[in-house]
């Protein structure tokens, strides 16, 4: 049996209508899915009959985590995928806060996972990978959203080598960011995958990367996500043993109080992805429907003119 932010949005949003058990049972003669489905709802329908109010509301919160990576607005081959404009950037922000999304900030996903602290409704996490150079005015814009930027620690002042050598920020704006509100936490010291590197190299790349940001920044984050969202339960645990409280992964889906906090989900925002896109992502924790894709490749994608082809979000 899936935990509650684990089933596709569909699931969750049949789990709240509270339908009675006489009309899920026909459900379960027409196939093994429908079968589980309706075996899915009953069990729900139990739990909420015996849970108290504040189990209830234990095991149905959850989150959705989304993360940016360029802001440059440039859409080149091969970058479409992650690559944004500011402009973009802060109609998306506008828009969750008209609807009520609420950010979250580490320390609260920290204390909901310990079991020591409740989210609101609309909770969502604001993430930014590679500290590309492009990334730092429209972060320093933001700091009021709680954003989390993940930095490899010895490539800043370089160029991203996974992203055809785009600038990387220094350690000078990543400093300044720290400072205006924007918390910094690891994306380990050379942007590589860490489950394809030898155990002690492995160490060096997730201890020395913790190691790095707490001798330059006064209060790092002890967060870290994975490079191209690669892990396992070996990089898992060589991350808890670093000294790492949470790490996120590129996995698709909203947490909740079962995730666990070595392989929080996150969703990518797109550089096609518009406001309405945004706020579809903050809410589900998914993938754009493949219906709103097919739309958007023919030029008539919701809430938003025109826009580049892009593969499935």
């Amino acid at each position: 049996m899936r935990s509650w932010s684990e089933a596709p949005w569909r699931t969750r949003l049949l789990r709240r209508l509270r339908l009675p058990p006489a009309l899920l049972r026909p459900l379960a003669a027409f196939s093994p899915r429908w079968s589980e489905l309706a075996e899915d709802l009953a069990y729900w329908q139990g739990v909420r009959c015996e849970a108290t109010a504040a189990e209830w509301r234990r095991l149905t919160a959850s989150y959705s985590v989304l993360v940016y990576h360029r802001f440059a607005g440039e859409l080149k081959p091969g970058q479409e995928r992650i690559d944004i404009s500011p402009q973009r950037f802060r109609r998306q922000l506008q828009a969750l806060r008209l609807l009520g999304f609420r950010p979250l900030t580490a320390q609260q996903v920290l204390a909901f996972h310990r079991d020591e602290g409740e989210i609101p409704r609309r909770a969502f996490v604001l993430t930014i990978d590679d500290a590309t150079a492009d990334s730092v005015e429209p972060l320093r814009r933001a700091a009021g959203w709680s954003p989390q930027l993940f930095v490899p620690t010895a490539e800043l002042g370089g160029s991203a080598h996974w992203i055809d050598g785009e600038p990387v920020a220094t350690w000078g704006e990543v400093e300044e960011l720290a400072a205006a509100g924007v918390a910094i936490g690891s994306h380990t010291r050379h942007h590589r995958r860490l489950s394809e590197l030898p155990g002690p190299v492995r160490e060096v790349e997730l201890a020395g990367s913790l190691a790095d940001l707490r001798e330059r920044l006064p209060e790092p984050l002890a967060v870290i996500a994975y490079p191209n969202g690669d892990h396992d339960d070996e990089v898992c645990a060589a991350a808890r043993a670093a000294g790492y409280e949470l790490g996120f992964t590129t996995e698709k889906g909203r947490n909740g109080a079962g995730t666990d906090p070595y392989r929080l989900r996150r969703v990518s925002i797109h550089g096609a992805d518009g406001a309405l896109a945004a706020v579809w992502k903050a809410a589900t924790g998914e993938a754009l429907p493949r219906l709103w894709l097919r739309l958007r490749r023919r030029g008539r994608r919701p809430g938003h003119k025109g826009g580049h082809l892009v593969g499935r979000s």
